[in-house]
């Protein structure tokens, strides 16, 4: 069986007299139990042209896919007595360059391999909206998550060949990530920030990895 989950954080950057760094941290959860890069190439002919069938639907609907974690984040606000995050194509066109960028150099991390972490690339992209509440401005913040578009794999037992998947759709997808999110301290505390704004980019490898990047101002 096959299975991924990872996650990670940034915490919040707040402003008060000057900007100042509130924390920054990042924690990663993996419950794999298999390689999809070793799994697709073990994949029968049936099996691996439906799972490039998949992969392919869920690219096609990558931004159907970020607007439907944007509702459940928002739905997570409402529940906590809070407002509803605005889309923001800006953040949202950051926050894709970051998942892609994470796709193809291979890493999941915050800081880029070049050492540009979330605040660098806000203005790399010219991005300067705050959100003030009282005396207190929130510049931005950062959620990231990994997961797969295989949610479990069959494989036959002498030769271990793959002639089933079972795959996770949109709402899965969306579903755990928002779960995924909640369920952690500090990407919980991100959602939960008074922020105004947020932008999603989700990027869908050929092999059927999903990463999304949330961005806050």
């Amino acid at each position: 069986m096959h299975s991924r989950q990872r996650f990670c954080l940034v915490y919040l950057l707040i402003m008060l007299a000057i900007f100042s760094i509130v924390g920054a941290g990042c924690s990663a959860v993996s419950n794999d139990s298999g390689n999809a890069e070793t799994i697709q190439e073990q994949a029968g002919p049936d099996a691996q042209a439906e799972l490039q069938q998949h992969v392919e639907e869920v690219q096609a609907n990558s931004e159907r896919l970020a607007s439907m974690i944007h509702e459940g984040i928002n739905d997570q606000r409402k529940i906590n007595g809070l407002n509803s995050l605005q889309w923001d194509s800006d953040l949202a066109s950051i926050a894709l360059s970051h998942s892609k960028d994470m796709a193809v150099r291979n890493y999941f991390d915050h800081v880029s391999p070049d050492g540009k972490d979330f605040q660098a690339r806000y203005q790399q992209y010219g991005y300067h909206k705050q959100t003030r509440v009282g005396d207190v401005t929130y510049v931005g913040g950062e959620n990231l998550f990994l997961y797969s578009v295989i949610e479990s794999t069959t494989t036959h037992k002498n030769t271990g060949e793959v002639f089933e998947y079972k795959f996770n759709d949109l709402q899965d997808l969306a579903r755990a990530t928002v779960d995924g999110w909640m369920g952690s301290q500090g990407h919980r505390d991100n959602i939960l920030t008074p922020f105004t704004r947020e932008g999603i980019g989700v990027f869908v490898t050929a092999d059927g990895k999903v990463y999304v990047t949330e961005n806050f101002s």
